[in-house]
C-alpha cells in the first residue's frame, strides 16, 4: 500500500512538473509573439538575404539562398490587361505638396487565382524609426563602425552629373522578375507568386518611371532591362555585374549605377508586411536604400564611403520632398556590385504585397529626388 502511494506521489509530482514546464513555455511563446508584433520594424530585413543572394552579405541572422538554388516553379503571373496607357500625366507642387496622376487607369490589370482558394492577410505598416535619427531621417547601422553621419553627409560625393546629352545614370535590376500585387485588398491568395517575366508588371516598370523623371530633368539615363534571374535565380549578381560592365564600356560617361529591387517582409502565417506612406492623398510604397562597406578589405570594396555619401544625401532629399517615404537607410557589410562606381546605389521599392500602382508612383518620386540631389552637387 505504501509502495503504491509512493509511486502515485512520484507520478503526480512528475505530471505537475510537466504541466508547469508547458505553461512556462506557452507564456514565453506568447511574450515572444507579442514583442514581434509590437516591433514590426525589426522585420525590415527579415528576408533580404534571400532576395539578394550571392551578394557578399555578412549577417548571420539572414537566411541566404543556396548557391545552387533555382526556381522550378514556372512564372505564373499572367495579367489580363484592361487599360494600359504607359504615358503618364503628373503634377507636383513642392510648396503646396499637391500631387495628381492617372496611374490607376494606366496600371489596371488582374492576377488570376482559383475560386475558393486560401487567402493570407497583408499588414499595412509604416517604417522609419529604426536605428539612429539624423535630422529628418534614420540610419540603421549594422557594421559596428562608429559612423559620423554629419561628417559623411557634409562630404561631396565623387560624382559630377552633366546635362550635356551623354549618359550619366544606369538603372538596372539584378532581380528583374520581382513583381507586385494587382489590387489593394488587404489579403493575397495562396497561389500569389510575385515574379513575372512581363516587364510591364515587374520592378522594370518602376525603373521606367525613375528613368522618365530623370530624363525630364535633363539627365540622360540608360535603363537596361536585361533579365538576370530567370530561369535561374542563382548567379543573378554575377550576371548583373556583366550588365554593368557592358554599359560602362559602351557609355564611359556613366557615373551612377542604381539597382532597383522590391523587398519581402513577413510570411503567410504571420502576415505579409506592406510598407506605405501617403503623399498628395495618394498611397505609395516606402523605399529602403542600402549602402555597403568593407572594413577589412576582404570584399575588395575600398571606396565604399563615396556610395554612402550619395546614399545619405538621397535619403535626406527624399524626406524633404516626400516625408515618410523612406525606411531607415541600411548600412551593412555587403557589396552587391557597389564597387563598380563611386555612385552605386541599391534601392528596395516596397514589398511584393504593395500594389504595382503604389510602387510605380514611388518610382516617379524617386526620380525627382535623385534629380534634386544631382542638381545640388
Amino acid at each position: 500500500m505504501f509502495k503504491n502511494s509512493g509511486k502515485i506521489k512520484k507520478t503526480t509530482n512528475f505530471a505537475l512538473s510537466l504541466i508547469s514546464l508547458l505553461l512556462c513555455v506557452s507564456c514565453l511563446l506568447i511574450r515572444i509573439n507579442q514583442n514581434l508584433v509590437k516591433h514590426l520594424s525589426s522585420f525590415n530585413l527579415l528576408t533580404t538575404g534571400f532576395i539578394m543572394s550571392n551578394g557578399h552579405l555578412e549577417n548571420k541572422n539572414m537566411k541566404v539562398c543556396p548557391a545552387n538554388y533555382e526556381f522550378n516553379k514556372s512564372i505564373s503571373i499572367k495579367p489580363t490587361v484592361k487599360k494600359v496607357n504607359l504615358d503618364r500625366t503628373q503634377a507636383v507642387n513642392s510648396d503646396k505638396g499637391s500631387y495628381t496622376d492617372n496611374l490607376a487607369e494606366q496600371l489596371d490589370f488582374e492576377i488570376p487565382h482559383k475560386e475558393g482558394e486560401n487567402t493570407f492577410k497583408i499588414i499595412e505598416s509604416h517604417f522609419g524609426d529604426t536605428g539612429v535619427k539624423f535630422e529628418n531621417f534614420f540610419v540603421n547601422n549594422k557594421t559596428g563602425l562608429d559612423l559620423n553621419i554629419q561628417e559623411e553627409i557634409s562630404k561631396k560625393p565623387d560624382i559630377n552629373i552633366k546635362k550635356d546629352g551623354t549618359p550619366q545614370v544606369l538603372i538596372y535590376h539584378t532581380h528583374t522578375c520581382e513583381s507586385y500585387m494587382d489590387k489593394d485588398q488587404g489579403f493575397c491568395y495562396e497561389s500569389f507568386y510575385p515574379r513575372t517575366e512581363n516587364k510591364k508588371y515587374s520592378v522594370v516598370r518602376v525603373g521606367d518611371e525613375i528613368c522618365k523623371n530623370l530624363e525630364k530633368a535633363g539627365i540622360k539615363t540608360i535603363h537596361d532591362t536585361t533579365c538576370h534571374d530567370s530561369p535561374s535565380f542563382s548567379g543573378s549578381y554575377n550576371r548583373s555585374s556583366d550588365t554593368i560592365d557592358r554599359n560602362l564600356k559602351a557609355y564611359p560617361s556613366i557615373q551612377v549605377t542604381i539597382d532597383i529591387h522590391r523587398d519581402t517582409i513577413g510570411n503567410n502565417e504571420r502576415g505579409k508586411i506592406k510598407p506605405t506612406f501617403t503623399f498628395g492623398q495618394k498611397k505609395a510604397a516606402q523605399v529602403m536604400i542600402l549602402s555597403g562597406c568593407d572594413l577589412d578589405g576582404s570584399m575588395h570594396f575600398p571606396d565604399w564611403e563615396y556610395n554612402l555619401r550619395l546614399a545619405l544625401r538621397l535619403q535626406k532629399s527624399i524626406e524633404n520632398l516626400y516625408p515618410g517615404m523612406t525606411r531607415a537607410l541600411y548600412f551593412g557589410k555587403f557589396k552587391y556590385n557597389m564597387h563598380k562606381t563611386h555612385g552605386s546605389l541599391l534601392i528596395e521599392v516596397g514589398t511584393e504585397v504593395n500594389t504595382l500602382e503604389e510602387a510605380v508612383r514611388t518610382g516617379g518620386f524617386l526620380g525627382n529626388a535623385l534629380a534634386d540631389v544631382f542638381e545640388k552637387l
